[in-house]
């Protein structure tokens, strides 16, 4: 079951035959195991003191933290800003690796994003692969969220050029339906991961017989696994990738929805607009400091969670605080997300004091 998936999930991504990969428990593994055989396959051990990697300003703390883990320093991390929709900026990249190249550093590996998490935002891939290539770099999608975008037959598209990458990552208990742990790593090059992990201690060589099976304890960290695949190829096979397709597109569709009723609403400001299911706003109306205004949006997410229709969080873009909404749920109806919005609204003008506000969320 796990090979078939693995090829499968490959053939999605658009990956060669020479593809390969390996369950893990989530994300932050799958970004661990993949930032192993990056620096494994562009460092050798006298540059790995040298090395840098790029992450942009909405890149996932898993990232940060699996840099740390395989011997990247803070100090050798670079914080690549992004553009008006939240997307790496491939200017500034080439300009900070240029810079670390005149400094007599290793660059060496590029983390774009296929759907970030505060707006559901996905890095230029085809643009970060030709400045992967001018300078030997490896590039990595952390694909945790959006790779599930893959499935949908009407958004698939969005993610052109997630192909060229050199590893993915990407979890099925973020989009696929799946309860933890379910998640995959993906490498355009099986032997990137063979020449990091595979090691023969005595104890194993029963297993080594036949020269023809890799043991997937030979593609990752772990020697003892539990049994990842089965949960998401008994889901493919009981909804059929028709289904699944559907319900990754109702998703993003969802968050359509939502902005269609935002925009009509003055008092509210669109931050990031519907992007993988993800919309980003704020209730801004005039006379309020940008302070006030934060504290104002931190009250009403405040209180649709005592309310407990619905859970509607803040994060932080470009210094202001945000409501976020994220619409995954399948069975989520627009009926939902319209009395969700009303809600926000009748708790922004209850904090207002102005009762007699009239609503534009029909």
């Amino acid at each position: 079951m796990e090979q078939d998936l693995i090829r499968w999930l490959n053939d999605q991504t658009g990956f060669p035959e020479t593809a390969g990969g390996i369950f893990v428990s989530g994300g932050s593994m799958a970004n661990l195991t993949a930032l192993i055989a990056a620096r494994d396959n562009r460092l050798s051990e006298e540059e790995l003191s040298s090395g840098v990697a790029y992450v942009s300003d909405q890149t996932h703390s898993s990232v940060d933290k699996a840099l740390k883990i395989i011997g990247i320093s803070h100090q050798r991390i670079r914080l690549i800003p992004t553009d008006c929709r939240f997307r790496m900026d491939t200017a500034a990249l080439r300009s900070a690796i240029k810079k670390d190249l005149e400094n007599g550093l290793k660059p060496f590996l590029v983390i774009a994003t296929a759907g970030t998490t505060n707006t559901g935002s996905v890095d230029p891939f085809l643009p970060i692969r030709k400045i992967c290539d001018q300078y030997h770099m490896w590039m990595h999608v952390d694909g945790s969220f959006g790779a599930s975008v893959l499935l949908s037959e009407k958004y698939k598209h969005q993610l052109s050029g997630i192909e060229t990458t050199d590893s993915l990552s990407w979890d099925a208990h973020k989009w696929l339906f799946q309860t933890y742990s379910c998640a995959v790593v993906l490498v355009r090059d099986q032997k990137t991961l063979l020449n990091s992990f595979s090691v023969h201690p005595e104890y194993l060589k029963d297993f080594e017989k036949d020269d023809t099976l890799i043991n997937p304890w030979d593609l990752g960290i772990e020697l003892t696994r539990p049994a990842r695949c089965i949960k998401l190829w008994l889901t493919l096979q009981v909804m059929g990738t028709e289904k699944v397709s559907d319900d990754i597109t109702h998703g993003i569709e969802g968050a359509k929805y939502a902005e269609s009723i935002i925009r009509k609403d003055p008092a509210i400001e669109i931050i990031s607009p519907a992007q993988f299911a993800v919309i980003n706003f704020r209730y801004s109306p005039a006379g309020l400091s940008e302070a006030e205004k934060n504290e104002l949006n931190s009250r009403i997410s405040e209180k649709i969670l005592e309310d407990g229709y619905a859970g509607v969080f803040t994060t932080e873009l470009n210094g202001k605080k945000v409501l976020r909404m994220c619409i995954l749920n399948p069975a989520t109806t627009n009926d939902d997300i319209r009395e969700t919005l009303q809600l926000l609204d009748h708790y922004y003008a209850e904090l207002m004091e102005a009762p007699e506000r009239k609503s534009h969320i029909a």
